[in-house]
């Protein structure tokens, strides 16, 4: 998700603009607890709220009171391989060109997914409100009716508080934290500013993961225009179950490209 740039610089320059330069912060912290140790800290990972990996089915969450509050339209409770996080971007991958609503691929993909692939995407306007705290994105995936992941993120209020709450349950998992930041004025208090922020952790047991990833990237000097960037995710899935619907989902899409090529092959000969 993109996040804008200038509240950043607006800020930095607010609140750095007269220091002298200074040398970086910097924190480099790796964890790497044995599995013996990840698995028992995670013992209780299973899910998100009531939505449990490998056991909550389809028609369960059609008829969850939460689900329903966001799916007003009979097309939010209908399996969508076209939007979401499993929905166009991740299947085409291998293809040559974007693919549009309606187009021959999305058509094909959709008739061939049938009951084995499933997606409930949540609407990018609302996400989804489990009591108090909201998420958006909160796209399901579901393997023979059965939700074996979940790609979900919280509501920028509430981030740092559901990550904080993820580290003092389950420990700091897997992963990794690195922060470098520097400030540098010179004597007309012109600002160079570099902020990098990476953190990766990984939650689970023998049965289910959550992978979480924050990067953050902002570089701003005289005469130049700032730059930056900003990439989260998070995503809960079965251990077992999820790498199948992953692998199904992108041969289908590969099996449409060979065909094109295929076919576009034999027209080409016939010249």
């Amino acid at each position: 998700m993109k996040k804008i740039l200038f509240p950043i610089i607006a800020l930095i320059i607010a609140s750095c603009g007269s220091n002298p330069s200074v040398a970086p912060t910097v924190i480099d912290e790796k964890y790497e607890p044995t599995d013996d140790e990840l698995y028992s800290a995670c013992a209780e990972l299973q899910g998100v709220g009531q939505f449990i990996i490998g056991k909550t089915t389809f028609r369960q969450v059609l008829a969850d009171k939460d689900f329903k509050k966001v799916a007003t339209s009979v097309y939010d409770r209908q399996s969508n391989m076209y939007n979401g996080h499993w929905g166009n971007d991740f299947w085409n991958k291998k293809g040559d060109n974007y693919v549009l609503p309606g187009d021959p691929k999305e058509k094909w993909m959709k008739s061939k997914t049938g009951p084995k692939l499933k997606q409930l995407p949540s609407s990018s306007f609302t996400g989804l409100t489990l009591g108090e705290l909201k998420f958006d994105p909160f796209d399901m995936a579901f393997l023979n009716d059965t939700l074996v992941a979940i790609f979900f993120y919280p509501d920028d209020k509430i981030e740092d508080e559901v990550i904080a709450h993820y580290k003092e349950k389950y420990g700091n998992g897997r992963g990794k934290l690195y922060s470098y930041n520097l400030t540098k004025s010179d004597s007309n208090s012109n600002l160079t500013v570099t902020k990098t922020f990476d953190e990766k952790h990984s939650w689970e047991n023998e049965l289910v993961a959550l992978e979480y990833e924050k990067h953050e990237y902002f570089h701003m000097e005289p005469n130049r225009s700032p730059s930056g960037d900003f990439k989260h995710s998070m995503i809960i899935y079965s251990k077992k179950r999820y790498p199948v619907f992953e692998e199904l989902l992108l041969k289908l899409s590969t099996e449409y490209d060979d065909q094109i090529k295929a076919s576009k092959n034999q027209s080409l000969n016939s010249l």
